[in-house]
C-alpha cells in the first residue's frame, strides 16, 4: 500500500483528519488539486465545541488563541444575548481560515502526514483489501493504493460523485455578495453594537433586513485585532437574478448595497470580492465501503458558523476509528462514523435552515422574527439555540452519561485528569476502585488506551479519544465488551482478572 489512508482535500477538515490519524500512529497522505493554499478569506473563526476540542488537543499551545465565551451571537437576523445567561454555552475561536489551515498543516506534518499540492484524485476502484486511486499530478496521471479514501474535497466533491452518493437538499433563491471594504474613519461611527454612516444605522455582525434584502457588516478588527480599523467585512443578500456573472466587481457590490438600504456607503476600495449562492444539502451516507466523506463533501449549510464546527468534528470522530481499523480489527466500528455524524449534520441543517427562514422576506417571515424575538427574551430558548450552535446537543449514546462529551459531564477533578490523554489522542479508563480492577483490564489495549486510578472518585468510565464517554460504572465484563467494541480485538491475550489488592498500571 502507498498509504493506509488517503485524504482528498487539504482544507481544514482534511488537515485535521491527517493530524488525528498521525496522533494514532497512522501517517496519512493528503492530496489537493490546488498548487497553493487559498489566500481568499473565508471563515473568520470557529464557532462551537470544536474550539474546545482543539484546545484540549493542545493545538492552540504556543499561540495567543484560546476559546472565548460569546457574549452575543447572531441567529439569523436575531441576536442571542448570551451574557444574560448564568452559564454561557457558546464558544468562539477568532482565527482566519488561512491561519487555521497553516496551524493544522504544520500539526499534521509534525505527526508524519504528507501533503501533496497540485495532485487531484480523478478516479478510484475498490478491491477486497483496499483501493486503487487514479491521481492527476503536475507530470501526468499516476496510481496509488490505499486501504481507505476520505473525501474532504468540498461541496462539489469528486469523491462523493464518483462513489455514487446522493446529495439531496435545496439551493437558495438568494445571492450573497461579499467583500472586505475600506471606509474612511472620518465618515463612520461605531458605538453600542452599531455602525452609523451617512444617516444610515446598521447593527454590527448580524443581518440588517430591509424590504429588498439584507446587509451584514462587521469591523475586521473585531475578528483580528491586528487588522486595519478602517476595513469592514460586508455582505449583502438579495433575490438571485436569472443570470449571475462569474465575477463580482466593486460597482456590482455598490449597486447591491444601494438596492438593499437605499443609500450609498463611502467605500473607497474593496478586496476579495465574491458572490455565492447558498446550498443546504447532506450526503445520504457518509460511507460506502472503504470510501468516507467529511466536511463540505458530506454537508453544506445555508447559514454561517456551522460548516467548520461540523466538518472538523467529523474529522475528530473519524480519525481514531480509521486508525483502529488500520492497526487491528474492530468489527462494525467504522459504521459508527455515519451512525454518529449523520444525525449531527442533520441537527446543523435544522438550525441553519431555521436561520435562513428567519432571514427571508415577506410578512410571514416578519411575523416569525417578531415571535422569535419575544421568545429570546427568556433564558430557556436562548440556551437551547446556543446549544444547537455549539453542537453540545449531540450525544453518541443512550445517555445521560454514556455518549456524552466527558469534559462537559464529569466534575472538574475528573475532567482535569483527562487533559493529558486527550492531548495525546488516546482513550482513557478512569478507575475509581480500590484494587485497580478496571485499569488492569486495559493491558491488552495499552497501545490505544491509557488508565488513571483515582480510588473513591465519583465514577469509573471509558473515555474515547474524541472525548466522549463510551462506558461508565459497569461490571468488569461490560468494560471488556466496550474496549473490544471501540478498539478491536486485542493483540495480546486478555489476562485474568487481577486479584483484589493488586494495582496494575500498564
Amino acid at each position: 500500500m502507498n498509504a493506509d489512508v488517503l485524504i482528498a482535500g487539504a482544507g481544514p477538515t482534511g488537515l485535521l483528519l491527517a493530524y488525528e490519524l498521525g496522533l494514532a500512529g497512522v501517517p496519512a497522505l493528503v492530496l489537493d488539486q490546488a498548487l497553493h493554499p487559498d489566500e481568499q478569506p473565508r471563515a473568520n473563526g470557529l464557532v462551537g465545541r470544536i474550539a474546545l476540542v482543539l484546545a484540549h488537543r493542545g493545538l492552540l499551545d504556543g499561540t495567543s488563541l484560546h476559546p472565548l465565551a460569546a457574549p452575543r451571537f447572531p441567529f439569523g437576523p436575531l441576536s442571542l444575548e448570551l451574557d444574560r445567561l448564568e452559564v454561557d454555552p457558546l464558544h468562539v475561536l477568532p482565527i482566519p481560515q488561512r491561519d487555521l489551515e497553516k496551524l493544522l498543516h504544520d500539526a499534521a506534518i509534525g505527526v508524519g502526514a504528507t501533503v501533496r499540492r497540485g495532485h487531484e484524485v480523478v478516479g478510484f476502484d475498490e478491491q477486497d483489501d483496499g483501493l486503487t486511486v487514479r491521481v492527476h499530478g503536475p507530470t501526468g496521471e499516476y496510481r496509488l493504493t490505499a486501504r481507505y479514501l476520505v473525501g474532504c474535497d468540498g461541496g462539489r466533491s469528486f469523491v462523493r460523485k464518483h462513489a455514487g452518493i446522493a446529495f439531496p437538499g435545496i439551493t437558495s433563491d438568494e445571492v450573497a455578495r461579499m467583500a472586505r471594504v475600506h471606509m474612511p474613519a472620518a465618515e463612520v461611527v461605531v458605538a453600542d453594537g452599531a455602525l452609523a454612516v451617512r444617516g444610515v444605522r446598521l447593527a454590527l455582525v448580524r443581518p440588517n433586513r430591509t424590504a429588498t434584502g439584507s446587509i451584514t457588516i462587521t469591523p475586521h478588527a473585531m475578528l483580528d485585532p491586528s487588522a486595519d480599523p478602517d476595513v469592514y467585512i460586508l455582505a449583502t443578500s438579495e433575490p438571485r437574478p436569472p443570470h449571475l456573472p462569474d465575477t463580482l466587481t466593486l460597482e456590482d457590490l455598490r449597486a447591491s448595497i444601494h438596492r438593499v438600504i437605499g443609500a450609498d456607503l463611502p467605500i473607497t476600495g474593496a478586496r476579495w470580492l465574491r458572490s455565492t449562492v447558498a446550498n443546504s444539502r447532506q450526503a445520504e451516507t457518509y460511507r460506502v465501503g472503504r470510501v468516507f466523506l467529511a466536511g463540505d463533501a458530506a454537508h453544506l449549510f445555508s447559514a454561517g458558523g456551522a460548516a467548520l464546527n461540523a466538518g472538523l468534528s467529523d474529522a475528530v470522530n473519524l480519525g481514531w476509528k480509521l486508525a483502529v481499523a488500520v492497526q487491528g480489527t474492530a468489527d462494525g466500528l467504522l459504521d459508527t462514523y455515519h451512525a454518529e455524524r449523520h444525525p449531527a449534520g442533520r441537527r446543523a441543517i435544522l438550525h441553519t435552515r431555521a436561520q435562513a427562514a428567519l432571514s427571508s422576506s415577506g410578512e410571514n417571515a416578519e411575523s416569525l422574527r417578531e415571535l422569535f424575538a419575544e421568545l429570546l427574551r427568556y433564558p430557556g430558548p436562548s440556551t437551547h439555540l446556543a446549544a444547537l450552535l455549539e453542537g453540545s446537543d449531540v450525544s453518541y449514546g443512550p445517555g445521560p452519561l454514556v455518549g456524552a462529551w466527558a469534559p462537559d459531564t464529569l466534575d472538574e477533578h475528573l475532567a482535569a485528569v483527562l487533559v493529558e490523554p486527550l492531548r495525546s489522542g488516546k482513550a482513557v479508563v478512569v478507575d475509581n476502585t480500590d484494587d485497580g480492577r478496571f485499569a488492569a483490564m486495559t493491558g491488552p489495549w495499552r497501545e490505544r488506551v491509557d488508565s488513571v486510578e483515582i480510588p473513591g472518585a465519583c465514577l469509573s468510565a471509558l473515555i474515547r479519544p474524541d472525548g466522549y464517554v463510551a462506558w461508565a460504572d459497569g461490571a468488569p465484563g461490560t468494560l471488556r465488551e466496550a474496549l473490544t467494541k471501540w478498539f478491536g480485538t486485542p493483540r495480546t491475550p486478555i489476562r485474568a482478572a487481577v486479584p483484589p489488592g493488586i494495582a496494575v498500571r500498564p
